[in-house]
């Protein structure tokens, strides 16, 4: 049998750990395009396999159609302005009178359209010395104008991690354009994912910031430790093999209960025991597929650490180490942390950068593996930045 488990990349259909609450509140409020909404979690809770699981329910039952489109991919404004118009452009490419109207839509950008062999359009602009807010504003409605020459279907644009929006100019005010556009909007429902949970909550929650409260709150936890011992234990039992209970605990509890890492575990204990022909699973087989995933990941771990200062790696080596709420002096002993000022400048960077997150009140590392990582490793010396 196939392997039950996915990790890696989006996950879907059968592999897909089913948030039946999440995926049916997002659903609801998109179906109905009662509001736009932001959705953040950390890296790795599924908040991608998610959405794409609804822009699938929602146009094979509800005939919305809609893209998921990755800011994280894009560097220059410029890209994102090509890529963008393409992307949105595809879902209206049967429509082919529409092509003729582009040069009137996006006319600050000389849109240039070419036809591949395979009868594919694709557009691409000219975008003289600078880009300037109204062309950016051009790109930014084109799918309202495209979805009212439809119709006036709606459908559905999901900007996955959002918060990068901001880095993409220096002299444009990218949120301000951005949140005056897309609020204008009727036939487009937006949402908004974000991986950097602090720079998504003060974005969409700060007054001073143009996307202040324009988007109803989606935060994604971790899933209840019931469910995922269910999912676990369920799967590893479709395909034929036992799963005791207190495996399947181990398998959370090295996860912390990350979708990603709780999916990666369970994928490398599966191909343990299907390669060894048991129909059981053992205590060795778990632990084999987390040194397996560690030991994967060592060059990417030890690359991430010789890029930190020392005051950073300090403070990575404590959290890995013991989770705090509060620096107080016995554990800034105890670690041997900076002094207060450097410590919590640190802090901020590491939490900016998405290397510590905050999970029920402490402070800890937002990648379990890493952390154990950390744990098993000999001291290092590095270089004061």
């Amino acid at each position: 049998m196939p392997n039950p488990f996915k990790y890696g990349k989006e996950v879907s259909g059968y592999q897909f750990y089913d948030r039946k609450s999440d995926a049916e509140n997002l659903h609801r409020k998109l179906a109905d395009g009662s509001t736009n909404v932001v959705l953040f979690a950390p890296r790795r809770y599924g908040k991608t396999s998610l959405v794409v699981k609804v822009l699938d329910r929602l146009s094979t039952e509800d005939g919305i159609s809609g893209i998921c489109f990755d800011m994280m991919r894009i560097p220059t404004l410029e890209r994102f302005c090509e890529e963008y118009a393409n992307s949105v452009y595809g879902l209206f490419g049967k429509h082919r009178e529409l092509l003729g109207k582009l040069g009137n839509y996006l006319a600050h950008l000389h849109p240039t359209i070419s036809i591949s062999p395979t009868g594919t359009p694709s557009i691409s602009f000219e975008y003289g010395e600078r880009m300037t807010p109204t062309s950016v504003a051009e790109v930014l409605d084109l799918p309202e104008r495209l979805a009212a020459d439809c119709g006036g279907k709606p459908f559905v644009v999901a900007f996955d991690e959002f918060q990068e929006v901001a880095g993409l100019s220096k002299e444009l005010p990218l949120e301000k354009i951005f949140r005056s556009c897309l609020q204008t909007h009727r036939l487009v429902r937006y949402v908004f994912l974000g991986s950097k949970t602090h720079l998504m909550k003060r974005m969409f929650g700060e007054s001073t910031r143009p996307f202040y409260n324009s988007a109803f709150p989606m935060p994604l936890g971790k899933p209840p430790v019931d469910d995922s011992m269910e999912f676990l234990i369920s799967r590893f039992g479709e395909a034929g093999i036992a799963l005791p209970v207190s495996l399947a605990d181990a398998i959370v509890s090295a996860s912390e209960n990350i979708p990603y890492y709780l999916q990666a575990i369970a994928s490398l204990t599966f191909e343990e025991v299907e390669s060894a022909r048991r129909n059981e699973v053992a205590a060795d087989d778990v632990a084999s597929a987390i040194d397996s995933f560690v030991c994967a990941n060592a060059e990417l771990f030890d690359e991430r650490l010789r890029g930190l200062s020392n005051a950073k790696r300090s403070l990575v080596d404590a959290l890995a180490e013991e989770p705090v709420s509060g620096f107080d002096e016995q554990y800034r002993k105890r670690h041997g942390l900076p002094v207060s000022s450097t410590l919590h400048t640190a802090l901020k960077e590491l939490v900016d950068d998405g290397i510590v997150e905050t999970s029920s009140g402490k402070y800890r590392l937002s990648d379990p593996m890493f952390a154990l990582y950390i744990r098993r490793a000999p001291a290092r010396t590095f270089i004061s930045k």
